[in-house]
């Protein structure tokens, strides 16, 4: 294991993604619209239900989302496609939102809005859903709730885009005319004008590169989001929505995006360390969350493992074993020393863990 809490070559401008941005529109669909990547609308996605022993998987975008019992290894039902915030999932269609409770599968609320809006995230909760509409030419951001509370709140000329949303702070992504996107925080206590950029205090506040997972810490304190770029580069982006603060993780490996399509993040029962590992690359990567800084890394052997398909990943309830899958392989690590424990070709969906250690594996 080697210690990483001195390592530079910080990417948050991605000095490896700069010569490569251009490329980035061209080669990655939607990359243009990509950067306000929402939880779970990046790739095919698992997530644990807040607060439970469930877990939510989907193979597709935003598509349907079925949800697992952990405890039986169980499908207990399915939800239409949406974003997620907590235990919550809310589906667009047309002119109507949908809240769903992923507790229970059951529909719990709805609003009609009196015009259509572009649908772009919900808050961390999941109460508030969040949207675009631009009445006459001038950009506003909307907010509704299930009970039919709705606010428009005025954008500065610009292009922009949805990042989180937690109590009044609302966290947006501005394009850049000459390319790359920043995050910008608006105070929705006194409707303020978007224009405190959140940065790295190390970097510039410019992000390059096209986000491609999403993971939310349980608390909803916390957003982490991989960015890749088209050379293969890739870093992790810790955003503190409770302080409003941003950093930027670096990510080992480069030079083949393909390898870089197989990065996956989870987060240890603790929330103490969030773990990324990469079958292509073949690097695990343990990340502090509270230093915000990559603090152990250990290579990872996998032949012939599915880099193309996306990599779904679980930590154990004791945070011992990380658990991978391609789809048609399972492989559980030993997060002490990096040693691969086991691999076993399994077709499964999904993966996790039940509360008393036992690993699923969704088939």
């Amino acid at each position: 294991m080697r210690d990483l809490a001195g390592s530079a070559g910080r990417i948050c401008l991605m000095t490896r993604f700069v010569l490569a941005v251009f490329a980035v529109v061209l080669l990655v669909p939607g990359a243009a619209h990509a950067a306000a990547c929402s939880p779970l609308n990046c790739s095919p996605s698992q997530f644990d239900v807040a607060g439970t022993t469930l877990l939510g998987y989907r193979s597709s975008a935003l598509g349907a989302v079925h949800v697992v019992d952990l405890r039986s290894g169980q499908m207990r039902f399915a939800v239409p496609g949406g974003f997620v915030g907590g235990h919550a999932l809310v589906h667009s269609a047309g002119k109507t939102l949908a809240w769903y409770d992923l507790r229970t599968g059951v529909k719990t609320g709805t609003a009609t809005l009196p015009w259509t809006m572009r649908f772009a995230g919900v808050s961390q909760n999941g109460s508030r859903a969040v949207g675009f509409r631009s009445p006459h030419g001038a950009q506003t951001v909307v907010i509704a709730t299930d009970a039919g509370w709705q606010r428009q709140v005025p954008l500065p000329s610009g292009n922009w885009d949805f990042d989180a949303l937690s109590g009044n702070n609302l966290f947006l992504i501005k394009y850049l005319r000459f390319g790359g996107y920043e995050v910008v925080l608006m105070d929705l206590s006194n409707d303020s004008t978007p224009t405190r950029v959140l940065k790295d205090p190390r970097e510039t506040a410019t992000i390059w590169g096209t986000p491609f997972s999403r993971l939310a810490s349980p608390d909803g304190r916390y957003l982490f989001t991989v960015y890749l770029a088209s050379n293969g580069a890739a870093m992790v982006h810790e955003l503190d929505l409770v302080h409003a603060t941003a950093r930027c993780i670096d990510l080992p490996g480069s030079g083949d995006y393909g390898s870089a399509l197989s990065w996956t993040i989870a987060l240890s029962p603790n929330g103490r360390t969030l773990w990324a590992a990469n079958a292509g690359y073949g690097r695990v990567v343990g990340i502090d969350v509270a230093t915000r800084t990559a603090t152990s890394e250990f290579r990872l052997n996998l032949p012939y493992w599915d880099i193309d398909d996306g990599t779904f990943s679980a930590v154990s309830p004791d945070g011992s074993q990380l658990a991978l899958t391609d789809r048609g392989n399972v492989a559980l690590l030993h997060l002490a020393n990096g040693k691969l424990v086991r691999r076993e070709k399994v077709h499964a969906r999904a993966i996790g863990y039940a509360p008393d250690g036992r690993l699923r594996t969704l088939t």
